[in-house]
Order: structure tokens, then C-alpha cells, then sequence
């Protein structure tokens, strides 16, 4: 039992590191895949549609397509990466792309796309569709949102959609489970393979990755708890372990990260009852973290909840941020006026750290355990 458990973790982490893998084995087969750029767009409707839904992470480049077509030091290394993949050609295998208006960075990559196409300068685009839900909690909003999200249901046409909202289940359960492992005063999951674990489910048939995760569980649960500051993460969404290997080096044990590729991957379980589409609407609008929420009150909820209950917090904002610098100055002096310290980072986690931020985050780190 101890070595399949062993085999789930090894699998589920093999996976994170080769996020297209899954995908290209489902397109061999003949089955259509669905790229998606970020976590609210509902993949319980295109998983009942009958495409494999894929959350593209393309690694750190070079991306030649980009260079050429976008500017420097607007947007991240993800964003470039996948602009680059679809203009080039380079995903043949992707028959449809969803771009959500999570972010503003998601919204110019789908008007880039759509101009050099306009213009005959791509090869080969997939099917292009915004999902155009906002994330401002009002009436008006949550209505717009509904609607646009009847309309991707009317545009998929998908078959069975209870079957996908309990594939989803399973694995927010799933999640949830390794999440268990990282609570409490007494963690027994890193930061760093929590994140490659949970990051899995975004590349895996979710069926398959919740009987891994239910191994890999049994096994993880036996381990010896961690020992060192327990450091929470947040900022920018990190889609690589980089900065929690980083943290991890010097002592400390990142235990949550406000951050969907972590501790808020897959929002909630979605009932299985009545009208399912406006069930999943009303889970990605009110549950799903985004850098759109508004007001701040509900913004702040996750994060104000999860600080009071770590050693630190690590606020991450790379050069390329332009929303959460907004509201750092006021979640800084939330959690100061608490009593938890915290630290700032504006490296790019996607690139190697400086000796300065080294040293800086050492020194935090040493602070904290003493």
C-alpha cells in the first residue's frame, strides 16, 4: 500500500512538470481539447461538451512568436507563453481556447490574438471564445454573468453535466484532502509539493487525479509534521514552485498561498440538483478568487481568515503586477495592526532569485523561527 501511495505522489508531480502530456494522449485518441487560461472559466461545461479541458502552462519560453508581437515587461512569462503557442501553431492539437475576463492581461491576450488573426499573421488558431463574466458582487453583474455563462451552455451544447459536476466534486474533494495535510500547528505536506500536487488537477482527467490523490493521501498522512515558520503566501498567481522552494531552503513551511494553483484551487463542490448551470455560474462568481472581485470586503474574506492562522505572510508582487500592488498597502497595514509580520518580494519568481532576495528572505525566515 505504502509503495502505490508512494507511485500516486510520484504520478500526480509528473503531471504538474508535464502539463500537456494528458492532453496529447486524449487528442491521439480522438478526443478534442480545450485550452483555458485561468480558473473561472467552468470546466464542468466544457469536460460535458466532451472535450478534455486543459489549463495551458507553458513553461519559461523562449517564445520568439511573442517577442515579436508583444511588448516587454507588460505581460508575465504564462501570458507570453501561451500567446506564442497559439500563434505560432505550436498546439495543433488545442480545438478550442477559453479566455476568461479575469484579468486584464487575459482580456488584451484574447484582442491580441484575435488582430494577428484578423491580420493572417497566426497559424492555425483554435476556436477562440471570451467568457466574458465579470467579478464586481452586484445584482447587475451577477446577472450579466449568468447570461454570458447560459450562452457558453448554449454554444457547447453539453450532454451530460451532472456527470461532469461530480467528476469536478471528486476532485475539489480531492484537494481538499491534501489542504487537511498542510492545516493546523503541525503540517505534513511542504508548500512545495503541495503546489505540484494540487496543480495537477488542472492537467489530469479529474476522476483519475481524486484515486491518485486518495492514495497519495494515505501515504503523505504518515509522514513526520514539518517543523519551521508556517508562511503564508500572497500575490501574483504562481503556476511553478519556485518561490516556495525558495522560502523552503531557509527553514520555513509555506502552509497556504491566496492563490489558485494552491490553496484555492477549485472553488467549491457544485450541487448536483436543479438548475445546474446557474449552480456552476453562482460557484465560479461568488467562490472562485480573482483579481476582478469587488468590493474589497469581499476581496480580503480568504485572506484576512487564513493570515491569523500562520507565522508570516510573504506578499509577491513581480515586476509585471498591476493589480495587487493596488491593494498591498492596505492588506500591509491589516495584518501589521494584527501583529504578523510580513515581507515583500518584487523578484519574478519565474526566473532565478537574486542573492539580495536570498538574503532577505533568510533573515525573514530566521526572524520567524527565533
Amino acid at each position: 500500500m505504502a509503495e502505490r501511495a508512494r507511485s500516486a505522489v510520484q504520478q500526480l508531480t509528473w503531471h504538474y512538470e508535464h502539463p500537456f502530456a494528458q492532453a496529447l494522449e486524449k487528442a491521439d485518441a480522438g478526443m478534442p481539447v480545450a485550452g483555458m487560461t485561468s480558473n473561472t472559466v467552468p470546466w464542468e461545461l466544457l469536460r460535458a461538451a466532451g472535450y478534455f479541458p486543459l489549463m495551458l502552462n507553458p513553461g519559461s519560453g523562449p517564445f520568439p512568436t511573442a517577442d515579436r508581437f508583444m511588448e516587454d515587461g507588460v505581460f508575465g512569462a504564462r501570458i507570453r507563453g501561451i500567446f506564442d503557442g497559439i500563434a505560432s501553431g505550436a498546439w495543433p492539437f488545442l480545438k478550442m481556447l477559453v479566455i476568461p475576463r479575469t484579468s486584464e492581461h487575459e482580456h488584451k491576450l484574447f484582442l491580441y490574438l484575435r488582430e494577428i488573426a484578423r491580420q493572417g499573421l497566426s497559424k492555425g488558431q483554435p476556436d477562440l471564445y471570451l467568457y466574458n463574466m465579470l467579478h464586481t458582487r452586484s445584482a447587475e453583474a451577477g446577472q450579466y454573468g449568468l447570461e454570458r455563462t447560459q450562452e457558453l451552455r448554449n454554444y457547447l451544447k453539453p450532454e451530460d453535466l451532472a456527470g461532469a459536476v461530480e467528476q469536478s466534486n471528486q476532485a475539489y474533494r480531492a484537494v481538499r484532502s491534501f489542504l487537511a495535510l498542510r492545516e493546523g500547528p503541525e503540517p505534513r505536506l511542504s508548500g512545495t509539493e503541495a503546489l505540484a500536487l494540487i496543480g495537477a488537477v488542472y492537467f489530469m482527467d479529474r476522476l483519475e487525479y481524486a484515486h491518485l490523490a486518495d492514495e497519495a493521501v494515505v501515504e503523505l498522512s504518515r509522514l513526520n509534521p514539518l517543523r519551521g515558520a508556517r508562511i503564508l503566501i500572497k500575490g501574483s498567481p504562481l503556476c511553478h514552485t519556485g518561490l516556495h522552494r525558495l522560502i523552503e531552503s531557509h527553514g520555513a513551511v509555506v502552509v497556504a498561498e491566496d492563490d489558485w494553483w494552491g490553496s484555492r484551487a477549485i472553488a467549491r463542490e457544485i450541487a448536483v440538483r436543479g438548475d445546474l448551470v446557474r449552480a456552476i455560474f453562482e460557484t465560479y462568481y461568488y467562490r472562485a478568487t480573482s483579481p476582478r472581485v469587488f468590493p474589497h470586503e469581499t476581496a480580503d474574506e480568504w485572506f484576512l481568515a487564513s493570515s491569523a492562522n500562520v507565522d508570516g505572510v510573504l506578499f509577491y508582487l513581480p515586476p509585471v503586477d498591476d493589480v495587487l500592488g493596488w491593494d498591498y498597502p492596505r492588506l500591509q497595514r491589516m495584518i501589521d495592526e494584527r501583529g504578523t509580520p510580513s515581507l515583500l518580494v518584487r523578484e519574478d519568481a519565474a526566473e532565478e532569485f537574486s542573492a539580495q532576495c536570498h538574503r532577505r528572505i533568510e533573515d525573514f525566515v530566521q526572524k520567524l523561527n527565533g
